[in-house]
C-alpha cells in the first residue's frame, strides 16, 4: 500500500517531501506521531486483556477492582478504566446463561497446535491460570505442563495476576529440564490472557527460543485446564492453610504427589515421571506418538496478531 501511494505520487510528479510540506509537518513528526499511535494500540490491547482474562474468573468484576487487584505498569487508573469503558468492557449485571470467558477483539500469535503430533517431551508445554481462594482472598496459582508426559515442569502462586508469576514459573520450567535454549523446538501453547502477552514473558520464551502458539477457541487448552481442576479440587482444598506460606507448602507437595505418585490411564499407568524415565529406554522412533486436536484441525482459521508492551 505504501509503496502503492509512493507510486501515485512519484506519477504527479511530487515527493513526499513536498506532501510533508503541504500537510505542515516535518518527517521526524509524523513518524513520531505513528509510534505514539502504535503505542497508544498496544496499551490498549493489554488492557482489553487482562480485562477478559480477570473477568474468566470474575464475571461481573468491576474495572476499578480489576485495576486495584493487578495494577498494570505505567497506566493510571482513569486512563485503565477509559479504555475499558470504550471497549464495552464496564461492569455488566448477571443474568441466566451469561457468558463468562469472552473472545478477545485483539489477537497476537497463531494457534501452531494443528495437526501437530508429538514424539517426545520439550516439544509442547502448556500454561494456565488458576485461582484458589484461602482465608476470604483469591490466590492465583500458574502451571506449566510438558503434555506429552504430563508433567508438570513449573508453577508458582501468588496473591495477584501480573505476569511476574508466569516468568517464574517458567523459569522454574527451564531449570527442571536444565536448558536455557529450544533451539525452536519447543512450543509454549496458552489463552490470550494478558499475562502470556506482556513483554516480559514473551521476551523470556524468545530468549529460550520457545515458539508461541495462543488458543483460537477457549477449550483448545484442555490439558491444563485438567491440572488446574486435578490439584485443587483433588488435593489443595484438602489440606489446611491460613498464610500464602502454607499454600506453598501444599503445592508443592500436591504437584510433587501428582508428578511422581499419580498414575495416568494415558500413560499406561505410570506416573508422569516413571514415564519420562521409561521414555529414555526407547529409541526415538518407537516413542508413543501422540496427536494434538484442535478446532483448527477441522476448521481452519488464522490470526494476525500485533505486540504490545505491558
Amino acid at each position: 500500500m505504501l509503496e502503492h501511494f509512493r507510486t501515485q505520487i512519484a506519477c504527479h510528479g511530487f515527493t513526499m517531501n513536498d506532501l510533508y510540506a503541504y500537510c505542515g509537518l516535518s518527517k521526524q513528526a509524523h513518524y513520531q506521531r505513528l509510534h505514539r499511535q502504535q503505542d497508544q494500540a498496544l496499551v490498549e490491547q493489554a488492557v482489553v486483556d487482562l480485562v477478559l482474562e480477570m473477568r474468566q474468573i470474575h464475571p461481573v468484576m468491576g474495572l476499578r477492582t480489576i485495576y486495584e487487584c493487578c495494577q498494570p505498569d505505567s497506566l493510571g487508573r482513569d486512563a485503565f478504566l477509559h479504555i475499558g469503558m470504550r471497549y464495552g468492557l464496564g461492569t455488566m449485571t448477571p443474568r441466566k446463561g451469561s457468558r463468562t470467558t469472552f473472545a478477545s477483539p485483539f489477537s497476537r500469535y497463531p494457534n501452531l497446535l494443528p495437526k501437530l503430533v508429538l514424539t517426545n517431551v520439550n516439544q509442547l508445554w502448556t500454561s494456565d491460570i488458576t485461582y484458589f481462594e484461602m482465608q476470604g482472598q483469591f490466590h492465583y496459582i500458574v502451571f506449566i505442563l510438558d503434555v506429552y508426559s504430563r508433567l508438570i515442569v513449573g508453577y508458582w502462586v501468588a496473591n495477584n495476576m501480573r505476569a511476574d508469576s508466569n516468568v517464574s514459573a517458567l523459569a522454574m520450567g527451564l531449570k527442571k529440564r536444565g536448558q536455557t535454549q529450544f533451539n525452536q523446538g519447543l512450543i509454549h501453547h496458552s489463552d490470550r490472557g494478558g499475562q502470556y502477552i506482556s513483554d516480559r514473558y514473551v521476551k523470556a520464551l524468545q530468549a529460550a527460543q520457545i515458539r508461541i502458539s495462543m488458543c483460537s477457541e477457549v477449550y483448545e487448552n484442555s490439558h491444563i485446564e485438567r491440572v488446574n481442576g486435578t490439584i485443587k479440587n483433588q488435593y489443595l482444598i484438602h489440606w489446611p492453610a491460613r498464610t500464602e506460606a502454607d499454600l506453598w507448602v501444599n503445592l508443592d507437595r500436591a504437584v510433587r504427589v501428582y508428578n511422581t505418585q499419580r498414575p495416568h490411564s494415558s500413560l499406561g499407568g505410570r506416573t508422569p515421571q516413571a514415564y519420562e524415565s521409561w521414555l529414555e529406554t526407547l529409541l526415538a522412533d518407537s516413542r508413543p506418538l501422540m496427536p494434538i486436536w484442535t478446532y483448527q484441525t477441522s476448521t481452519p482459521t488464522s490470526s494476525h496478531q500485533l505486540s504490545i508492551a505491558f
